[in-house]
């Protein structure tokens, strides 16, 4: 009863949610709760389960096993505010090293301008790096990343390093998942800094389906838990419909607090192509934020995604 031990895995981590919830206050980093990823923003960031794709090492590395081509992916977002995000992920597969990934992001915001005052302009921006590395045993899959995060505000810059740990097993043709993510020292300004914020330390429970697999149609469904510390237990769903495994539509939820702008409705569509043997597919997807009962802010991601 392999299957049973597996299992128990994830009951001591879902009854330890609720104490995680209660580690209120900010955090440094936000950039590391920022969803990446056009496929996976669609599905509402229920990924760590689905993911199987460059995207996945956000979500949890142990995905990247299940990348079998050399593969590339870029993304833009253009949010609201003017912020923007750019990042670059790749996946290499191996034959004795498992599968390593890579990974660039950067945000970078509108100028701050001080027109009330004699200070200059500031601008913010934050830059993150990552290394991972994902290896199937049968069928479970385990993974680690490395990242490092280097934050800019005006002449005070911010420099620490995370890692995440990642789990995964198929059983009865469904995927299920548990992930820890962002553990690291503080983040501190410097110079002159006063005080240090802890990482956004996130725990990840996953699980994903397919519905429909037909050569003319598939449906894939996935469900998420995780806890953000300062923001508490939220959830997310996905769905995915490709048609004849050239157009996708997708569909997520996330369920969190009224004042997190990451939750709400999400929904996406991709088209595939290949010359040769290169593979393409060209993403996009868009996340609605209730800023306020009368303004809804709207995020745009697009996304280019290759595999040899």
């Amino acid at each position: 009863m392999k299957w049973f031990f597996y299992l128990t895995c994830f009951l001591p981590l879902t009854a330890a949610f609720p104490l995680w919830a209660q580690d209120s206050g900010t955090t440094g980093a936000d950039i590391l709760k920022v969803p990446i990823g056009v496929r996976p923003v669609a599905l509402g960031g229920s990924y760590s389960a689905l993911g199987d794709d460059v995207y996945v090492m956000d979500y949890n590395p142990a995905g990247l096993a299940r990348v079998s081509k050399y593969s590339l992916g870029i993304d833009h977002v253009q949010g609201f505010a003017d912020v923007q995000i750019e990042s670059l992920s790749a996946a290499i597969p191996t034959r004795n090293y498992g599968n390593l990934g890579a990974q660039i992001i950067f945000r970078h915001m509108p100028v701050i301008q001080n027109t009330l005052a004699t200070d200059p302009t500031i601008s913010a921006d934050d830059f993150v790096v990552s290394f991972a590395d994902g290896q199937q045993f049968g069928k479970i899959a385990v993974g680690g990343a490395f990242k490092t995060i280097v934050s800019t505000l005006g002449e005070k810059q911010a420099f620490t390093n995370a890692i995440d740990l990642g789990f995964k097993i198929q059983l009865w043709d469904t995927d299920f998942a548990a992930v820890v993510q962002n553990v690291g020292p503080d983040v501190q300004f410097q110079p002159n800094s006063q005080a240090s914020d802890p990482l956004p330390l996130t725990f990840r429970l996953g699980v994903a389906r397919p519905l429909i697999v037909s050569p003319a149609s598939t449906l894939l469904t996935s469900a998420e838990v995780f806890n953000v510390r300062d923001e508490g237990t939220q959830a997310s769903v996905g769905f995915e419909y490709w048609h004849r495994s050239v157009l996708a539509i997708r569909a997520g939820y996330r369920f969190s607090d009224a004042g997190n702008l990451e939750g709400g409705f999400s929904a996406g569509a991709a088209l595939r192509y290949n010359i040769g043997r290169l593979q393409y597919e060209i993403g996009y997807a868009w996340r609605p934020a209730q800023v306020s009962s009368s303004f809804i802010a709207s995020s745009h991601l697009f996304g280019l995604l290759f595999w040899y």
